[in-house]
């Protein structure tokens, strides 16, 4: 039988009302995250906390909120019930989701539709399932949530709670970025790079990156040149085991280098296409655990520390010497997932070599 109004009200207590409180802090808000990510820039300066662990964190903290509302408040009417039973069920919906999209790998314009779905499918989730909560919480918390001490108290916790997030924003900036000055390689660094790994070609594309007149630019002559980043656009490899673009004799790389740190990444390249069109087909392989990529709207280095970190993709145009090309860009994620994201791979080293035993381990990389 159901419990009456009556009987709810004669157990309002204070220690009714703080469980209330901390279960809808527990249920709605990423305390455990907010948490880890302090620990993480305070004392972790070579490397983030493992995402799994994040994951497992802000799940367990919503598992013991919901326990909270059961077992500890102990007032289950039949639509507190319900509503307990659909948000457990959107946050596990949500974590499959988040799963699912983890494990799918960027395989270019083909799959963007496909990517497109599993976000809409993740976000939806997320939202029914704060949406149930909060009436949840509402449903719980009714009899003292709208009393004057009470609002200001929430309204206190709001205003804390966004400078928290103001200043934890600003320290992770300090920690992940790093200011551009004029120590940076030059043009000439960067091909004798190239030179020295054997990826060098003449009839390559060199382009500089930085933040002046749509980002991209053809690099000529002028070796002294700097740029804070740079793409090539040259070497390929022999399609011995024709698993991925089968008609092609050859696949292509885009050659990355940033803050003097080189890295690559397998193209499915769409030359007969308006423009001429680069996706990132495989990881991006990179030879140290701590990563940088070049954020052209606020002129800095963004640094990924972890292997697993995730990086997103952006597209930049260049229009020139009789080409139209449109080339995926790298950019750190910010929060959430994005519907392109890309992960790293760790090499020993980046040379001709190991990107031709890349390119020809991938079928079986792809087949695991």
């Amino acid at each position: 039988m159901e419990k009456s109004e009556v009987e709810l009200d004669n157990k309002l207590s204070k220690k009714y009302i703080v469980y209330t409180i901390l279960a809808g802090i527990l249920t709605l808000i990423p305390v455990g995250t907010m948490i880890l990510g302090i620990i993480d820039t305070k004392i972790n300066s070579d490397g983030y906390i493992n995402e799994s662990i994040y994951a497992i964190v802000f799940y367990a903290v919503k598992v013991i909120g919901f326990l909270i509302y059961i077992f500890v408040l102990n007032q289950n009417t039949k639509k507190r019930k319900a509503l307990i039973i659909i948000s457990g069920i959107f946050l596990i919906l949500t974590g499959l989701a988040q799963k699912n999209m983890e494990s799918m790998d960027n395989k270019g314009l083909d799959y963007i539709g496909e990517a497109l779905a599993r976000a809409l499918i993740f976000k939806a989730c997320l939202y029914i399932y704060y949406i149930s909560t909060i009436v949840l919480f509402i449903s719980y918390s009714k009899k003292f949530l709208f009393k004057k001490k009470v609002i200001i108290a929430i309204v206190v916790l709001i205003i804390f709670s966004s400078i928290s997030g103001v200043i934890i924003k600003q320290i992770n900036n300090y920690t992940s970025t790093q200011k551009i000055n004029d120590d940076i390689p030059t043009v000439n660094d960067f091909k004798s790079e190239l030179m020295k790994r054997n990826l060098y070609d003449n009839d390559g594309l060199l382009l500089g990156i930085d933040n002046k007149d749509r980002n991209i630019h053809r690099i000529t002559n002028n070796l002294d040149e700097k740029y804070p980043s740079y793409i090539y656009l040259g070497y390929k490899t022999k399609n011995l085991n024709k698993y991925f673009n089968k008609n092609e004799d050859y696949l292509y790389w885009i050659i990355y280098y940033t803050n003097g740190k080189l890295y690559a990444a397998l193209v499915d390249d769409y030359k007969s296409s308006y423009p001429e069109s680069f996706y990132i087909y495989s990881n991006i392989l990179s030879e140290e655990e701590t990563k940088y990529v070049y954020n052209t709207e606020e002129n800095y280095y963004d640094i990924i520390k972890s292997e697993t970190d995730y990086v997103k993709t952006d597209r930049l145009y260049y229009e020139g010497n009789n080409r139209y090309i449109s080339i995926e860009y790298l950019k750190k994620c910010d929060y959430g997932y994005s519907i392109l994201c890309v992960e790293y791979k760790l090499i020993d080293k980046i040379n001709s070599q190991t990107l031709d035993n890349y390119a020809e381990q991938l079928k079986t990389k792809e087949s695991n």
